[in-house]
């Protein structure tokens, strides 16, 4: 009998050290996901400002780990953004033209920190063709440390829409219209002078009116003043085939009727 329970003893004890081993073994087996990605560390971000003498571009690589990240490129060639029309024709990138230098160079991000890399599409005002844009931007680093180079990961595109000038120059109450954003988001900013500080916009696709909202600025005419706010159209909304159209405009104190409007595309479906 005292042989039968030494036996159950040592089987349950070989038995629980077997568990064991094998729980280790998964768990230094267990792969590391995504912690050596770049998609997991790197958050590449645009930034699209609209000024009288052109497009400002800002391409941002924001390190979002707890340690210093590390990108190391072999020429003087760190990023390059290109901007098509709605025809998908390139209007303007940054690497044409420029000679770069074959030089080892390292940009260390520090951990919560951040690197902005910029670049102007040059652009008068009176030379803006109004349509939908989009601005691409692609960081191009040979090494990255720690963590593997996935370039699919370090490249960003946001859509950017402009008003042409001709129109902008007879509209007397609204300009430099910027735009930025995508599928039922977006950033609206500029500039308005309307009777007391007060104007209203609307979105619509042609069909269905979304939005009609109040806006309220700083100051009122005949003074410019900045003004910028957001669209949320939610994605059930959105057309399937069509054009989201914003207007900016004021109602008329004399008869109440819509004046200055100003009509921009805001993004097309098809």
């Amino acid at each position: 009998m005292r042989s039968i329970k030494i036996t159950v003893v040592v089987f349950l004890t070989v038995c629980t050290f077997l568990f064991f081993m094998s729980a280790c073994g998964k768990e230094q087996a267990k792969p590391n996901g995504k912690k050596g990605e770049v998609s997991s560390q790197l958050n590449p971000v645009l930034s699209i400002q609209q000024r009288n003498d052109g497009i400002y571009v800002l391409a941002v690589l924001e390190n979002h780990s707890n340690h210093t990240v590390t990108l190391s490129f072999n020429s003087s060639k760190m990023f390059d953004v290109a901007i098509t029309d709605s025809s998908k024709k390139e209007v303007f990138r940054h690497s044409k033209g420029v000679n770069y230098e074959k030089k080892q160079e390292d940009v260390h991000i520090n951990a919560g920190a951040s690197h902005i890399w910029k670049t102007k599409w040059k652009l008068s005002a009176a030379n803006k063709k109004a349509g939908i844009y989009r601005v691409n931007a692609t960081f191009l680093p040979d090494e990255i440390s720690p963590g593997s180079l996935r370039t699919e990961s370090l490249s960003v595109e946001e859509v950017l829409t402009l008003q042409g000038g001709s129109e902008e120059t007879k509209n007397n109450s609204f300009r430099n219209i910027y735009f930025s954003g995508k599928d039922g988001t977006y950033k609206v900013s500029g500039e308005a002078r309307v009777f007391e500080g007060s104007f209203v916009y609307s979105v619509s696709d042609g069909h269905n009116i979304f939005i009609e909202k109040n806006e309220q600025i700083v100051e009122g005419g005949p003074d410019w003043a900045p003004f910028s706010f957001e669209v949320h159209i939610k994605k059930e909304d959105l057309p399937i085939n069509g054009t989201l159209m914003l207007e900016l405009f004021y109602y008329s104190p004399k008869n109440g009727e819509k004046s200055d409007t100003l009509a921009v595309p805001l993004q097309s479906f098809k």
